[in-house]
């Protein structure tokens, strides 16, 4: 079970725009469960670290967790083209998979003072 403290802050920034609050639990990530991308992810960040006084570790690599906001036009054609060789030579190129960022995490940030 998540933290009261972390759950009321996760109700208000997460789910301001929803009308059902839920139980969040220590499983569930800000991609995957929220779809938090770019931007909004460096909001939700920049609320968190102030409100539960977090400093966020230079081995925290946002681009190896996230999704940027808009895509360059090389991750454009990159994409486009592990697409096709999926499609017409029936193998899979995997894209590369991010980590996200779980609320399990969040909870060890703030145990800790600092987002790993």
């Amino acid at each position: 079970m998540v933290d009261h403290k972390l759950q009321l802050f996760l109700e208000k920034v997460l789910l301001s725009q929803w009308e059902n609050k839920i139980q969040f639990k220590s499983e569930m990530k800000l991609y995957e469960d929220f779809g938090l991308i770019g931007h909004d992810v460096d909001d939700f960040l920049t609320h968190f670290t102030k409100e539960f006084n977090v400093r966020i570790s230079n081995e925290f690599k946002f681009n190896e967790r996230f999704y940027p906001e808009t895509y360059s036009v090389l991750d454009i054609i990159k994409s486009i083209f592990n697409k096709t060789v999926n499609i017409f030579l029936q193998r899979s190129i995997y894209e590369k998979e991010l980590k996200d960022l779980s609320i399990q995490e969040l909870e060890l940030a703030i145990k800790r003072g600092v987002l790993l």
